[in-house]
């Protein structure tokens, strides 16, 4: 109840947050079989989000483990299916034996029909790259069809998302499902060796991800100061994006180096430039929404300034200014409620929404920079 609740919002929110939400080949994904969505990460929770939103089945998201922290968010994460996973980097040791709880939720969930979302990459990095995939996701799909003889009908379906802008609000972002993967077709190559079955399915969906990703290797900060400025301005998609990627020419095989990359200072760099006169009239427009959510636009920035993790910050920013808005929003309602007449509310409720729109879709213009 609280899962469906909660994507409701967000279905209603997260269009208005971003400039646009493109989804593709979401009508392959199977319905009324167990899935397990592989899929790439770069901005922490918005990544589960995003791939769930539109989905008509609950989905259990393995989550790092270094996050569950205190009974109360224990609690909120059961209810959001939040799955722990544990990871090296987190300090833990014998993470095999540790996970082998998780795992085994997990496969029971699969047995159900149920729909898991694994990051395979292991590390959430706000850049555009896909990192060296792990065996994990392989491993779950294998040891769950071995399990049930093949019979399961179990599918890997790989998500590439692409973000235009990492770091804020008012952009672009695409969703790719791919077409799903059979695990009953790796039967034969799983008895003959397993870890070849493993190799050759992390292969597989390595491909399609890489496939469908913006991806860049080599000097990242070099390349957004000398190519992502021309490319973004002239492309309308991630697919035109990827084409021009591919087009360009420079040194592709050197391995991914972010050093000098400042995302605090450089997330409003590479926006499309806009003139002074368009800057002013954009913060104008902006202005209404800015002064009528002031306790919101304070709050959030006092949260972020504590984000020291730059792939959470995208997130924290959405979920704050979500939390907050409708506090502030149905405070002022109450408010009105109790001092003015129905029509002054009935005001409140039509602009305070239409004022935060306005501020969100066109706060980017104003902070652009060359």
């Amino acid at each position: 109840m609280v899962y469906k609740f909660i994507q409701v919002i967000l279905r209603i929110y997260l269009p208005i947050f971003f400039k646009k939400i493109v989804v593709r080949g979401i009508e392959n994904v199977p319905t009324s079989k167990p899935v397990i969505f592989a899929v790439n990460h770069q901005n922490t929770f918005m990544d589960g989000i995003l791939v769930a939103l539109k989905l008509k089945k609950p989905v259990f998201f393995l989550t790092r483990s270094d996050v569950f922290k205190g009974s109360l968010f224990l609690k909120i994460s059961k209810r959001l299916n939040l799955i722990p996973i544990f990871r090296k980097q987190d300090g833990f040791d014998d993470i095999a034996q540790k996970n082998k709880g998780t795992f085994s939720f997990c496969i029971e969930e699969l047995e159900k029909g149920s729909n898991v979302l694994i990051f395979p990459e292991g590390v959430s990095e706000p850049v555009h790259h896909l990192f060296e995939l792990k065996k994990g996701v392989a491993r779950l799909a294998l040891e769950a069809e071995s399990k049930n003889n093949f019979q399961l009908d179990l599918h890997v379906v790989p998500v590439a998302i692409n973000y235009e802008n990492h770091f804020v609000g008012g952009s672009k972002v695409f969703i790719n499902y791919t077409s799903p993967i059979p695990i009953s077709s790796y039967q034969q190559l799983c008895k003959e060796s397993e870890s070849k079955a493993r190799n050759k399915l992390l292969l597989e969906i390595k491909n399609r991800l890489k496939s469908n990703m913006i991806h860049i290797e080599g000097d990242y900060t070099v390349f957004r100061a000398s190519h992502w400025k021309k490319i973004i301005q002239k492309a309308d998609s991630d697919h035109e994006i990827i084409k021009a990627l591919e087009a360009l020419n420079y040194e592709k095989k050197i391995p991914l180096k972010t050093e000098g990359f400042n995302w605090k200072k450089e997330k409003y760099r590479y926006n499309q430039s806009s003139s002074y006169i368009n800057k002013l009239l954009a913060f104008v427009i902006c202005l209404p929404g800015f002064v009528a959510f002031l306790p919101t636009v304070f709050l959030t920035r006092g949260i972020v300034w504590f984000v020291k993790d730059e792939s959470f910050y995208l997130s924290v920013v959405a979920v704050s200014w979500l939390f907050f808005g409708l506090i502030q929003f149905l405070f002022c309602l109450l408010y009105a409620w109790n001092y003015f007449d129905a029509n002054i509310v009935l005001l409140l409720v039509v602009c305070l929404p239409f004022f935060a729109f306005l501020s969100l879709r066109n706060f980017q213009r104003v902070v652009a920079r060359d």
